[in-house]
């Protein structure tokens, strides 16, 4: 036995515990019990109900038991419902089959096809196939051709797959149900702070008369009993109706079911935590810093600004099912900038301090419902106290608050009016976060970013600036400079200024415009100093390369020699691969037209009269490297 600071005694059950029993004892072999994880409630599952012969409905009600046990990943109710109802489905296939199946060992991979095409176009089809493999793909009873049928192909096309992908929320989406979110958390938060107020007045004998004094008494024996007074009847008294009734009375010192959904859908917004994780926090909690649980504690000191919340996942399994997730609080120095404009900012920023007010809050109906969910609230059509948040609660507070509560995750049809969906929610707080959170790395890109459009579409963006980025600075380096014709008119006038306005010696450049520098589409101003070869030595890159070299320049005289090569460098490109010729040419083709940009289009058109056949070879020769043997 050991126990940790702020936890509970650990110790093993006592030797007249047994586990609880799957079967009823002398009960039928088509009797399964499931008994719920969180909620420790049993249901017995009946599989002589199905239809079919005696044997399938047993084989079925063990295979359910195997699936279902304490080591499986089906911990929910509903869960396990889904499997018996598959079970049903299956059963009644194999009993509308023109030969009879008495048990699994009559099975065949045509029993499989039959299911799979049954309801291969029904919303369920897709579902159901998942689910039997899982339940009989470790089968020992099951034939293997039939195994091998059940397991075989891919699954088919849903037509949930065939709808909108699950989008993130806009920021004007995201705007409006954070704001509906957060005021039914203030609310709940000053009203119950004021429920409580008075309360401590009354039984302090501050308030001894009047309308306060009779409220004060009722909800001193509401918190003592978790009931209001009533009359022989049974009905509420008259002075519980005066107050507003019990609901009324009730929300003085308990949340309301939909303000208990606000706040499971505000933690889920705030940690990108599933919702049904989120519904299924307990309140107990764990704080490094040491401090019990709720606000004012020592949870208000820098060194507890992290709650460790345990939750359970059980679709990741038995081994792994269980996680201890973060709530972390913002620093003192970050709130204060974040809460300059907003005083309950950090509140609403802060998952920690979030889920310290809703266990605070609760403690009432916690307490009553002898629970220890952090999600209690009051109800009187659900019956009372309530301990927790499910779908149908998520629709009720989208209804209460004009959002179309959608179970689809494409957008709201009227705009401003964003649907309710919680995998939408976990969508855009996912985006916003950009980590992982209770999956891996991978998953975070490949299952919730890949089908994100804003993703995409700022990826798109991203990506598009940086091509572009590096197009320009490819283009800028492999720029070859143009001498055009006026600036060799210049030259003429003036060759001391104009060859040292670009960075050359006068007789360097006199031996270019002669065109005693030509390589064969530009000219070079040192062949001995090549950035491809040594000092000193000549150069030997091929001539193609010289449309790269910082030594190129670009002279008038050359033009017609230029639109000859990239005349032959258009006409190659429907003769080769076009993988080839974008790496072998296409860049080339883009030198050329950086160069030709510096020309007038009539200095284009002489130059294209002016092409002769010993430009077309001099060009043929570069571009088949034929000169580069020389």
């Amino acid at each position: 036995m050991s126990r940790g600071r702020g936890g509970r005694a650990a110790a093993l059950p006592d030797g007249t515990w047994e586990a609880p029993q799957r079967t009823p004892p002398g009960g039928p072999d088509t009797t399964v019990v499931f008994i719920e994880e969180t909620s420790g409630t049993p249901k017995v599952f009946d599989f002589s109900r199905l239809p079919g012969e005696a044997g399938v409905q047993c084989w079925l009600a063990r295979a359910f038991a195997r699936r279902t046990g304490p080591r499986s990943g089906v911990k929910r109710l509903e869960s396990a419902r889904g499997l018996y109802y598959t079970c049903r489905r299956f059963a009644a296939v194999l009993a509308d089959m023109d030969l009879v199946v008495h048990g699994p060992a009559g099975l065949t991979g045509a029993h499989i096809a039959a299911f799979t095409l049954r309801y291969a176009g029904m919303p369920t089809g897709r579902a159901d196939l998942i689910t039997l493999r899982a339940l009989l793909r470790d089968d020992d009873e099951l034939p293997e051709p039939a195994r091998a049928a059940l397991l075989a192909g891919r699954l088919p096309q849903s037509r949930a797959q065939d709808r909108d992908p699950v989008v993130a929320y806009d920021a004007q989406e995201w705007q409006l149900i954070m704001t509906a979110l957060r005021r039914d958390v203030r609310a709940a938060r000053d009203r119950i702070s004021a429920g409580r107020a008075l309360l401590a007045r009354y039984r302090a004998g501050e308030i001894t008369a009047g309308p306060d004094a009779r409220l004060g008494a009722v909800l001193d024996m509401f918190d003592r009993t978790g009931d209001v007074p009533r009359e022989k009847s049974g009905n509420p008294a008259r002075r519980v109706t005066r107050a507003g009734g019990v609901d009324a009375v009730a929300a003085l010192l308990c949340l309301t079911a939909a303000e208990m959904t606000a706040f499971c859908l505000l933690l889920t917004a705030l940690t990108a935590t599933n919702f049904g994780t989120v519904a299924a926090w307990p309140a107990i909690s764990f704080r490094p810093g040491g401090g019990g649980d709720g606000p004012g504690g020592a949870g208000s000191d820098p060194a507890s600004a992290v709650t460790l919340v345990e939750q359970v996942k059980p679709r990741r399994g038995p081994e792994r099912e269980h996680m201890v997730t973060a709530l972390e609080d913002l620093p003192a120095a970050l709130a204060g900038v974040l809460t300059a404009e907003e005083a309950d900012g950090r509140l609403f920023r802060s998952p920690a301090r979030l889920y310290w007010l809703l266990v605070d809050l609760t403690a009432c109906s916690r307490r009553h419902r002898a629970s220890t969910s952090a999600f209690t609230a009051f109800g009187s059509r659900a019956g009372g106290f309530i301990d927790r948040v499910g779908s149908h609660h998520v629709q009720q507070w989208a209804r209460a608050g004009s959002f179309p509560a959608a179970r689809t995750a494409s957008a709201g049809a009227v705009r401003g009016a964003p649907s309710i969906d919680v995998r939408r929610i976990r969508q855009t707080a996912i985006e916003h976060a950009g980590r992982p959170v209770a999956h891996t790395r991978a998953t975070m890109n490949d299952r919730y970013l890949a089908r994100s459009q804003n993703v995409r579409d700022d990826s798109r963006i991203v990506v598009a600036d940086a091509l572009r980025d590096q197009e320009a600075r490819a283009r800028t380096a492999q720029a070859v400079p143009v001498f055009t014709a006026a600036f060799c008119a210049r030259f003429g006038t003036d060759p001391d200024a104009t060859a040292a306005e670009v960075g050359l010696d006068a007789a360097v450049l006199t031996e270019m415009i002669a065109g005693r520098q030509d390589t064969a589409v530009t000219s070079c101003i040192d062949h001995l100093s090549g950035p491809h070869t040594h000092p000193g030595q000549v150069c030997t890159a091929s001539f193609l390369t010289c449309l790269d070299c910082v030594n190129a320049r670009a002279l008038p005289h050359q033009l017609p020699v230029q639109h000859a090569m990239a005349e032959q460098l258009a006409a190659l490109r429907p003769h080769l691969d076009p993988t080839v010729w974008r790496a072998r040419f296409q860049r080339r083709l883009h030198q050329l037209d950086d160069i030709f940009a510096a020309y007038t289009a009539a200095e284009h058109d002489q130059a294209r009269a002016a092409i002769t056949g010993q430009h077309r070879s001099l060009a043929g020769d570069v571009l088949s490297g034929d000169w580069d043997l020389r």
